[in-house]
């Protein structure tokens, strides 16, 4: 599996923000690394692909700016 793009619309300090990871080309490594200044978001986007892969927790601490009835994570996975 390899997620394609990453779609934050409402989690976290996140709204509509998409991280699009481009198309994997065949023969070639694929891997991908986020790097940012401290407080830019990275933790919060680790947490936001275990929450895409195993569901977001009703008492999220990523719940502070959109409630939790309204946090939504997408992604478009390829396998």
């Amino acid at each position: 599996m390899r997620i394609r793009t990453l779609e934050l619309t409402r989690f976290g300090k996140f709204t509509d923000a998409v991280l699009d990871f481009g198309e994997a080309t065949p023969g070639r490594p694929d891997l991908h690394v986020i790097y940012g200044p401290n407080e830019a978001g990275k933790s919060t986007t680790f947490a936001a692909v275990l929450d895409l892969l195993f569901g977001i927790r009703t008492q999220s601490p990523y719940s502070f700016l959109h409630p939790y009835p309204s946090m939504r994570i997408g992604a478009r996975l390829e396998l």
